[in-house]
């Protein structure tokens, strides 16, 4: 299976730094995702299409940014974007992605995949801010939510020193402005690979502005 433009498991070498065995794994997902999505919805009708660059790429992007031998917490799983590709990218035995996800069909087609692509990962099925067991030292969140409320949702684990990696559109720049209003942070703006006027917000240091 490839894009209808062409772009598929093959051409990821040619943007980002990935093993035969990675594309192996993420292969496996997506063939997975392929017979899911027709069942329950985990994606747009027309984003098979298109799943190589805008989901797969778009996620392997953030590999590099999370940390190689710790765990990350990816905040509303969903269809797995960008939870199962890090995930199929990882290499250190130590390193693992805990996925959030509240909608429990959801939560089945991820823990297939975990299942099936054998990924360090586990899935927690439930409301990001009733998760209070898990330590980590990396929160990602792909179209979960905008940036304030990321923060928001994230901010147990960022006030005891996690960072965020947050994936954005091509609006990154509204986000940016409205989470100051209310957040202080130090950030990092990392243009995106992926294609479009996106950008990935490295997020640090946070804290609320009226304290």
């Amino acid at each position: 299976m490839v894009d209808v433009d062409g772009f598929g498991p093959q051409s990821l070498s040619e943007y980002v730094d990935v093993s035969r065995e990675t594309i192996s794994k993420i292969e496996k997902i997506v063939d997975l995702l392929d017979v899911w999505h027709r069942r329950i919805n985990l994606i747009g009708p027309s984003e098979m299409d298109h799943i190589w660059r805008r989901h797969v790429l778009d996620s392997l992007q953030l590999l590099p940014l999370i940390p190689d031998n710790l765990l990350t917490v990816d905040l509303g799983a969903g269809s797995g974007f960008p939870g199962l590709v890090l995930a199929a990218g990882l290499t250190d035995p130590v390193a693992e992605i805990v996925m959030i996800e509240t909608v429990g069909k959801k939560c089945a087609f991820l823990r297939e995949a975990v299942r099936v692509a054998e990924l360090p990962a586990r899935v927690r099925q439930g409301r990001v801010e009733n998760v209070d067991d898990v330590a980590t030292a990396c929160v990602t969140a792909r179209a979960f939510a905008p940036l304030e409320k990321i923060l928001e949702h994230s901010e147990k684990w960022l006030r005891a020193g996690a960072y965020a990696i947050c994936p954005k559109g091509r609006r990154w720049e509204e986000e940016l402005t409205r989470a100051q209003e209310c957040w202080k942070f130090a950030y990092q703006v990392i243009p995106s690979i992926s294609g479009g006027d996106g950008a990935i917000l490295k997020i640090s240091e946070v804290s609320r502005v009226d304290q």
